[in-house]
Formats: structure tokens, C-alpha cells, sequence
């Protein structure tokens, strides 16, 4: 077990074409956020937002270690780590603005996002850690099952301090459950240090007392953050049981919209703006390593764009939900949906 920060080097884990994939999704969700805000403070977006940019390291990297037949319970800063898994760009925005062909239907708030039967991400629920107990409970079924698939909750540091979050991992130590617990710690919870939060020196090594491995990592080094996923969900589906992974970050925005952020020290932010960017670390380190040439950066800004725009033009273009509608695709019977997410066939349960 470890508990202090990773300072491995940034090899190759994975072939050049899954590290240029891994650029362009750190650069989509970083574009994304950037462009929602702005649409959020035009008065454009309605709803809320929860920026999760400078995170984009931990979300990215946790995901890319999961196959798709793993499940994601996310939070709702986590939609990095939802596009990661797979999720569709123009259905997400359609959710964003309350349209049918949202993956919830237009329901919930907009960035409730989740699609269980196409990807195996759960949609997102407000009260967190609430996520960590589900994952335990489809981490259980798969075990009894004997499913080689692994589940895998992230959280944030202020919900390590709620009793749901440690039920959740005594539980699954006590049955070796195929799971991996991320704490994306992003230094405050809502406006309360670390130092304010647990009396431990980091979360990391309260998995000692649950006899399980902690491991904390530099979530601005999407690499390691990745090494780190990859071997705990290894383990997971093994047999070897759960991992609690602490992937140290920085919200470079506040808990939400509407939160300027004046708690956190300015001097703080300005040090992870400018040296713990994941997006531009990677990017730097993917040129030096010549993975990529500063054409094909380009490319892939101009194919994040055109996807946003169209993902736009198609939110846009969505009908809004049937008041008809209200009952249907909320439940399973004989192992089916009662009817189809967005406008598609039906999907089977399982």
C-alpha cells in the first residue's frame, strides 16, 4: 500500500492510437466546459452547472480503465469521466436542455446524465456519496454472478465524512467486492479544507483500517491516474478484491455556477492553473515524445469544436418531452424496458 503522491514518470501504458484518444477527450472536456459556462452565463443553458475543469485527469484517466461492460457511478462533476465511457455528445447536450432526446428523457436536471443500458454509466444522484452504496450492491450481483465486471463510484473529499461512504467500503472489503472506489479530491468540500474535513494526513490511508490497498495520485498526470485505475480494476476482476484510489486535484471553479470560489486561496489556483493543468501536461509531454505533431493538436481542436456546434444545433432541435410521457421508461418488466430511452428500440435489461 501507498499513501504518498505518485511520482512516476509519464511512460507509455498504452498504444499511440489510444494516447491521441486520450488528448482528444481531455481537449473535448475541457472545450465543453469552457463553451457551457459561457452559455450559462449568457442566460442560454438553463439549469445549473458543475464545472469539473482542471479535473479533467482524474476523470479521464479512472474511465479509460474500464471496460464497457464495467459500470461507472459518477457524480455530478464527473461527466468527463461519462464521455470517457462512451456517452454520446448530442444526446448529452439534448439533456442539458430539457429535450426528449436527452438521455433521460428530458428529465431530473440537466446534468443528471446517465445511460445504464448503452454504456453502463448510472445516471447521477444529488446526494452524495449515494452512488457508493449502488456500486457496492452491482458490485455484489456480479460476484454472486460470477461476472468477470467491475464497478467503479467516484466521489468527492466531503463525502468521505458521510457514513455512507465508509458503509460502502467496509462492506465491500468484508466480501472482496470486484469495485473501485475513486476520491476525487479536490482540496475543498463545497468551501471546507482538507485540514477542516478528516484528521488523517490524506484519505488515501484510511483504507489501511479497512484492510484494503490506498493509493494517492497526481490527478494533473492523466498517465498515472490511469496506472493507478487500470491496476486497481485489474485486481477488482481478479478476484483480489477492492482499491480506494485519491486522485488529488483542483477545481479551477466553484462548487457550482453560481459559487465564485472566494474561499480558495488565489495563490493556490493560480499554481494549478499554471503547473497542474492536466490538458496542457499531457498535450506537452505527447509533443515531446512526438505522438503528435502540433498539426494534428490543431485537427483536434477543429474536430472538438464542429462537435460541439453540432451537438448544439441537435439540443437545440430536439422536441421537448410529451406531458404523455411522464410514466414511461421507469422501470423494468420481464427484463425490459416499458419503453424506449430517447427515440430508440427497446433495450433489454441485464
Amino acid at each position: 500500500m501507498t499513501t504518498e503522491l505518485r511520482q512516476t514518470d509519464q511512460g507509455r501504458p498504452l498504444p499511440d492510437d489510444r494516447l491521441k484518444h486520450v488528448l482528444y477527450l481531455l481537449r473535448l472536456c475541457r472545450y465543453f466546459d469552457e463553451r457551457m459556462e459561457a452559455l450559462y452565463r449568457q442566460g442560454r443553458l438553463p439549469g445549473a452547472i458543475y464545472s469539473g475543469r482542471g479535473q479533467e485527469g482524474t476523470h479521464v484517466g479512472v474511465a479509460s480503465a474500464l471496460e464497457p461492460d464495467d459500470s461507472l457511478f459518477p457524480t455530478h462533476r464527473d461527466l468527463s469521466a461519462q464521455l470517457t465511457k462512451g456517452l454520446d455528445l448530442n444526446r448529452v447536450m439534448a439533456q442539458y436542455w430539457g429535450r426528449i432526446d436527452g438521455y433521460l428523457r428530458g428529465r431530473d436536471g440537466n446534468s443528471h446524465v446517465g445511460d445504464w443500458f448503452g454504456h453502463r454509466t448510472f445516471a447521477v444522484i444529488s446526494h452524495l456519496p449515494i452512488a457508493y452504496p449502488v456500486a457496492c450492491g452491482a458490485a455484489l450481483a456480479y460476484k454472486r454472478r460470477g461476472d468477470k465486471r467491475v464497478a467503479m463510484a467516484i466521489c468527492g473529499d466531503g463525502s468521505t465524512s458521510n457514513g455512507r461512504w465508509h458503509e460502502a467500503i467496509n462492506t465491500s472489503s468484508i466480501h472482496r467486492l470486484p469495485v473501485v472506489w475513486v476520491v476525487n479530491n479536490n482540496q475543498y468540500a463545497y468551501s471546507t479544507p482538507n485540514t477542516l474535513e478528516f484528521g488523517v494526513p490524506t484519505i488515501a490511508e484510511r483504507a489501511a483500517a479497512y484492510g484494503i490497498p490506498g493509493v494517492r495520485v497526481d490527478g494533473a498526470n492523466v498517465l498515472e491516474v490511469y496506472a493507478a485505475a487500470k491496476e486497481a480494476v485489474d485486481r477488482a476482476r481478479s478476484d483480489g478484491g477492492p482499491t480506494l484510489i485519491e486522485s488529488v486535484s483542483l477545481r479551477w471553479r466553484g462548487h457550482a455556477g453560481h459559487d465564485p470560489a472566494k474561499y480558495m486561496p488565489r495563490e493556490l489556483l493560480e499554481d494549478h492553473m499554471a503547473n497542474k493543468d492536466p490538458v496542457k501536461n499531457f498535450e506537452t509531454w505527447m509533443l515531446a515524445e512526438g505522438i503528435v505533431t502540433a498539426g494534428d493538436v490543431e485537427e483536434i481542436q477543429k474536430r472538438v469544436e464542429g462537435e460541439f456546434e453540432a451537438g448544439f444545433e441537435f439540443a437545440q432541435s430536439s422536441p421537448y418531452p410529451e406531458p404523455g410521457d411522464v410514466t414511461k421508461g421507469l422501470w423494468v418488466e420481464d427484463g425490459y424496458w416499458t419503453s424506449e430511452p430517447g427515440r430508440g428500440g427497446g433495450t433489454e435489461a441485464s
